[in-house]
């Protein structure tokens, strides 16, 4: 596919922050770039100061009650939404109401929300537009959550924003873009993807410091390559993510090889 050439409908995605610079290098290189060129996603970074309301352009403030941190105001996240076109009920005598509707598809990424897995990003892929709300510090005033469509966690640990969280699930969803990833078997076979872990990998040299590549790789069977590589997810899920293996359902080929992996893992200890 030329650089430039569409491949239908573009995924639009928009990025409300308060620190611009900090996403601005990392959306011009790898598959978030290839994806621009060959506009499957067209992104945008908005800097939420742009739409503060003082000459200072604070978009944040101590909270109320006491306590340490600062915390993400309502009235520039409003401001910002609207400005994209996102219908919110009300005005701003009411920064209380919900969203009129849910297109586009406003995403928080926050520690509070439902952990990401590889089935949230295919569903997000979907998705016609959505836009990314990154706080720093504290978080947001909780009123802004009546605009939120669905918040996102990485995982049970804190960072310092939500910038890095929104790259991340950016750059999960843009991989799975028609077009983007040259070769769509690379991505079948990820972890996760797969409903598994992937297999090792390797390749050239052939020996690196008396380590030498599995012979089979080498024999040029593709069908003995197969089975080793499933063999080997097989056993690396259960070695590492036994709960995501307990939740598969294998097929009398999967079973064959996760007994004998057992077999070879009871002998070993």
């Amino acid at each position: 596919m030329r650089t430039g050439e569409s491949m239908g409908q573009t995924l639009l995605l928009t990025i409300l922050s308060g620190l611009p610079d900090y996403l601005d290098s990392a959306v011009k290189v790898g598959h978030l770039r290839i994806a621009q060129e060959r506009r499957a996603i067209k992104l945008e970074i908005r800097d939420l100061r742009e739409y503060a309301q003082d000459s200072y352009r604070t978009i944040d403030d101590e909270p109320y009650g006491g306590g340490a941190g600062m915390v993400l105001k309502p009235e520039p996240v409003f401001r910002a939404l609207e400005s994209i076109g996102i219908d919110l009920k009300g005005g701003e005598k009411e920064l209380g109401n919900k969203k009129a509707v849910e297109d586009p598809w406003v995403l928080l990424p926050t520690p509070k929300g439902k952990k990401l897995e590889q089935d949230d990003l295919v569903r997000l892929s979907k998705k016609r537009q959505i836009v990314f709300v990154c706080s720093r510090y504290k978080g947001i005033d909780e009123r802004i959550r009546e605009w939120v469509d669905e918040e996102i966690s990485l995982g049970d640990y804190v960072i310092g924003g939500g910038e890095a969280a929104a790259l991340v699930i950016i750059e999960g969803i843009t991989r799975l873009l028609e077009g983007v990833v040259g070769d769509e078997e690379s991505i079948e076979t990820d972890s996760h993807t797969s409903g598994m872990l992937s297999p090792p990998t390797y390749t050239r040299p052939e020996v690196f410091k008396n380590m030498s590549v599995p012979a089979v790789l080498l024999s040029g069977h593709h069908e003995k390559i197969r089975l080793w590589r499933r063999k080997q997810a097989l056993a690396l899920t259960l070695a590492r993510r036994p709960d995501i293996l307990a939740k598969l359902e294998l097929n009398m080929e999967d079973e064959k090889l996760l007994s004998e992996v057992i077999v070879e893992q009871t002998g070993r200890n």
